[in-house]
C-alpha cells in the first residue's frame, strides 16, 4: 500500500511540474490562452514562461491571474472501529492543493 501511495505522489509531482495551456475565447471575441501552473513546485513565473513560449516575440498581455491554496484531507481503511486499533489498517492524508491560473492575450 505504501508503494501505491509513493507512486501516486510521484505521478502528481511529475504532472504538476509543467504549466499547461488551453486556447480560449475572451469576452471581446478574440483568442487568448488560459495557462495553469498548479502545484507546490511551480509559481506564477512558470505560467509567464509558458505565455512567452505561446506568444513568442510578439509578447503578451496578462488579462487576469488568480491562485489559491485549498486544504484537503482523505482517509481510507474499510475497517470497523474495533479492528482499526488492532490492525492499524487506517490511512489518512492531508495537505494543500495549490492552484494558479493566468489568462493572457498575445500582442
Amino acid at each position: 500500500m505504501r508503494i501505491r501511495i509513493f507512486l501516486f505522489v510521484m505521478a502528481a509531482i511529475a504532472i504538476s511540474a509543467c504549466a499547461t495551456s488551453k486556447e480560449v475565447y475572451l469576452a471581446d471575441g478574440s483568442k487568448g490562452h488560459s495557462i495553469s501552473c498548479d502545484g507546490a513546485v511551480q509559481n506564477f513565473g512558470s505560467c509567464l514562461e509558458k505565455a512567452g513560449e505561446l506568444c513568442g516575440a510578439r509578447g503578451y498581455v496578462v488579462l487576469n491571474q488568480n491562485g489559491e491554496a485549498v486544504p484537503f484531507s482523505t482517509a481510507s481503511g474499510g475497517y470497523t472501529a474495533s479492528s482499526l486499533a488492532a490492525s492499524g489498517g487506517f490511512q489518512a492524508q492531508s495537505g494543500t492543493i495549490i492552484t494558479r491560473r493566468i489568462f493572457v492575450k498575445c500582442k
